[in-house]
């Protein structure tokens, strides 16, 4: 093998403008995953439910989030990347619109399905839309900046939305976070565009050896499976961390709403370093490893560490979480056995198997907590996520893209 460069060669600045637009709309897509959790006081009161069943309002958008990733990129195969990741955004922001309007909790919560169907569509092609244009090209940087975007969208759902909620109402809140995600569906529906050669990605026949080739991959198991715990973990810890902070430890609203403010900022720090490391040091399973243990030891520490402190925790939480994904998100684009135009059905299989963890983890957090107890709950997060990641220890050799090489001038195409 040849010598490669020290560093990843550099991307052009119509892949920068794609990229640009690209995290933009994982902006909307975060805010209005995690928005829903700044009206849970509300939505206890006025339709009279409890912790478990704003457990299952998380959950139940992580079953629509995890029900299209796979056919998802089945669908982008088939018409096209834009198309199908311009309707996912869309559909996203009619429904969490239509979420402000729900009459009662049980249609807010068939909304919070069908939500989590437009973002399941919107995310998997996203990071397909951003690898094509960087593969070889400063890839898990690139992917790391969508990271910060999912953590920026996760901040401002967190915390901003607050107080927007208090200076309107719930409804109106949930309905102005629906109304920019379409905008930014159409945007890309009319701005985005894939690479110059790669006839395939708008539309092409699909083949039942290529996807049973994806499906069986061995690789993509691997690395979903090791973010099974975490990813689910994060997703409880990150939408239910204030509400644990004023109703167990006694911190008062403002302290609380900062430590959700925190875990979602720490991301783009982590996504945007780990991202860069992991290219300048050619490593992706042991970034991986590491983050998911970091965010583990952040879990760990919330029932136990001072209250004054708890955004420490918080911190290693989106830190970790958000490093580990810049950098999970690398894989199918960098295996060789995947096609272009299958990069998208590859990232929805991962994000399938790890969504999963995404559905189980928060609703069981939701049933620890009044059997067993916070400080139990916390501990048993920290624990599924660190022996989740440990799998990726299985992690097969196998053939990759060279990092220095473009994915289109790839054989494949």
């Amino acid at each position: 093998m040849g010598s490669r460069p020290t560093e990843p060669r550099p991307a052009g600045a119509k892949a920068w403008a794609m990229l640009a637009l690209v995290t933009v709309g994982f902006v909307m897509m975060t805010l209005n995953w995690f928005n829903i959790s700044t009206t849970f006081g509300d939505l206890a009161t006025e339709f009279d439910v409890g912790i478990p069943s704003l457990a299952l309002l998380i959950s139940a958008f992580v079953v629509g989030y995890g029900l299209m990733h796979v056919p998802a990129g089945f669908l982008a195969a088939k018409i096209g990347l834009r198309t199908a990741l311009a309707a996912g955004l869309v559909l996203q922001g009619v429904t969490a619109a239509g979420s402000g309007l729900a009459r009662n909790y049980e249609q807010l919560l068939a909304l919070r399905i069908v939500s989590g169907v437009g973002a399941s569509v919107y995310a998997g092609l996203g990071i397909a839309a951003v690898s094509i244009w960087f593969v070889g090209r400063a890839h898990a940087l690139a992917l790391g900046l969508v990271s910060a975007a999912f953590s920026l969208g996760v901040a401002i759902g967190l915390y901003t939305w607050a107080d927007l909620v208090a200076a309107t109402d719930w409804r109106t809140a949930l309905i102005i976070g629906g109304v920019l995600c379409i905008i930014s569906g159409l945007a890309i529906a009319v701005f985005y565009r894939v690479p110059a050669g790669s006839r395939s990605l708008h539309g092409t026949a699909l083949s039942s050896s290529e996807i049973r080739q994806i499906l069986q991959n061995r690789n993509l198991w691997v690395f979903g499976l090791a973010f099974f715990g975490g990813y689910g973990a994060y997703f409880a810890a990150s939408q239910l961390i204030s509400s644990y902070a004023v109703d167990e430890r006694g911190i008062d609203v403002g302290q609380a709403n900062i430590a959700s403010l925190v875990v979602g900022l720490a991301g783009i720090p982590g996504s945007i370093l780990v991202g860069w490391l992991s290219d300048r040091l050619r490593q992706r399973t042991t970034f991986v490893i590491g983050q998911l243990l970091l965010m583990s030891a952040g879990l760990m520490l919330v029932p136990f560490i001072a209250p004054s402190w708890l955004w420490a925790a918080a911190f290693l939480i989106g830190f970790g979480f958000n490093g580990c994904f810049a950098v999970w998100q690398t894989v199918p684009g960098e295996d060789v056995s995947i096609p272009p135009h299958h990069i998208a059905t590859a990232v929805g299989l991962m994000l399938t198997i790890a969504g999963v963890g995404g559905f189980v983890v928060p609703w069981a957090f939701g049933l620890l907590v009044p059997a067993l107890g916070y400080t139990t709950a916390w501990v048993c997060l920290a624990a599924v996520s660190s022996a989740c990641a440990c799998i990726a220890l299985a992690t097969p050799r196998r053939a990759t893209r060279p990092l220095d090489t473009p994915l289109t001038t790839s054989a494949t195409l």
